[in-house]
């Protein structure tokens, strides 16, 4: 039976595909059967973070295997599915994922938006997911500015829940010396370990991506989040 950790964001679009993949792309590029599951997309008539990770990871599996639910509008899950009359249901998520860790030895589990962002009306958000999932997680956040106050109430929100958090991937990182700070006053507000701190890329290329994944992500520290 394989393992999962869920990866929940500090903010929409902080960059929870882009650490997804690269968690999952040291995980196969170290000869793990890995796989990514985004259970919820919206803004798509298909899961774009799904096609992202497949591909520059070379994953060869079913997207209704990696996406439970793809909704055409780019808002919160809750409304997307109430726009296009179409029921979540957390189930359905739930048993593929038990599909999935049967399969595969780790499974990289990303959340959308924010923690607390509506699944199904006001009754079912992204942290009852995770607890129904049973995860840790990762906290993914930006280094700029703004990030203290975003990453700490992510953290204690989740804390407050019961959530197990194994640590914080800092995206999008220039090396600026506020950013550095940054991150000084988060460790030392959460006692969290920053696993990883990826840098803002120009160039989207995927052999740029790749070499990013391979400087920047460590293949220890990633074990340890399962």
């Amino acid at each position: 039976m394989g393992k999962g950790v869920f990866i929940i964001g500090t903010d929409t679009d902080v960059g929870k595909t882009f650490v997804s993949a690269g968690i999952t792309y040291m995980l196969r590029k170290n000869e793990y059967k890995a796989c990514y599951f985004k259970p919820i997309q919206s803004g798509g008539i298909i899961p774009i973070d799904v096609k992202f990770v497949k591909d520059v990871c070379h994953i060869e599996e079913r997207y209704d295997f990696m996406n439970s639910y793809c909704f055409e509008e780019g808002v919160s899950p809750h409304l997307a599915s109430k726009i296009e009359n179409i029921t979540i249901k957390k189930e359905k998520i739930l048993d593929t994922y038990k599909e999935l860790i049967k399969k595969y030895d780790y499974v990289v589990v990303e959340g959308a938006g924010g923690i607390i962002v509506p699944l199904i009306g006001n009754e079912y958000y992204i942290y009852n997911l995770v607890k129904d999932l049973k995860l840790p997680c990762v906290i993914v956040a930006r280094a700029g500015v703004g990030t203290i106050n975003h990453t700490i109430l992510t953290y204690e929100f989740a804390k407050s829940k019961g959530i197990y958090v194994k640590g914080i991937i800092i995206n999008e990182y220039s090396g600026k010396f506020y950013e550095e700070d940054n991150i000084n006053i988060i460790k030392n507000i959460t006692k969290l370990k920053v696993i990883s701190k990826i840098s803002k890329l120009e160039n989207l290329d995927k052999n740029t991506i790749k070499n990013e994944y391979e400087k920047n992500i460590n293949i220890d520290n990633i074990l340890e989040l399962f």
